[in-house]
């Protein structure tokens, strides 16, 4: 028991001094280049990512946020045509976020649209139910 307790005390010592040393370089203001996949060079700093040509973005602070400006391709297949194609098949409104802004009577308009459309589902289902 003796052996194990010094070990893990020793384990404990050793692991205090790895998080104090990470700790360190996480919060240094240290810029990392690298060659990662496509992208010939990558900069972090300050918790934040951005490739060579900034068409992709990652903000790690506290509301961080990711920004692509290039097709997201995973596994193959686009992922924003795919979400594309399932809007356009349950028939959802296809937005433009920056026009409601400007005027607000669109987005009047789109959730009216919706309601009207839920209360005649929901009519049509009752009919069928008889």
């Amino acid at each position: 028991m003796k052996r194990v307790r010094e070990r893990e005390a020793a384990e404990k010592k050793r692991m205090k001094k790895w998080q104090t040393e990470f700790k360190k370089q996480m919060n240094s203001n240290y810029t990392y280049s690298t060659g990662v996949g496509q992208f010939t060079a990558n900069t972090i700093s300050n918790s934040t990512i951005t490739t060579a040509d900034a068409k992709i973005r990652i903000d790690g602070g506290e509301n961080g946020r990711m920004l692509v400006d290039v097709p997201l391709i995973v596994d193959g297949r686009n992922v924003m045509k795919e979400l594309d194609e399932m809007r356009d098949v349950l028939l959802l409104l296809k937005r433009d976020v920056d026009m409601e802004a400007k005027y607000p009577r669109l987005k009047e308009l789109k959730d009216e649209y919706e309601r009207a459309l839920e209360k005649y589902k929901t009519f049509d289902t009752l009919k069928e139910s008889k």
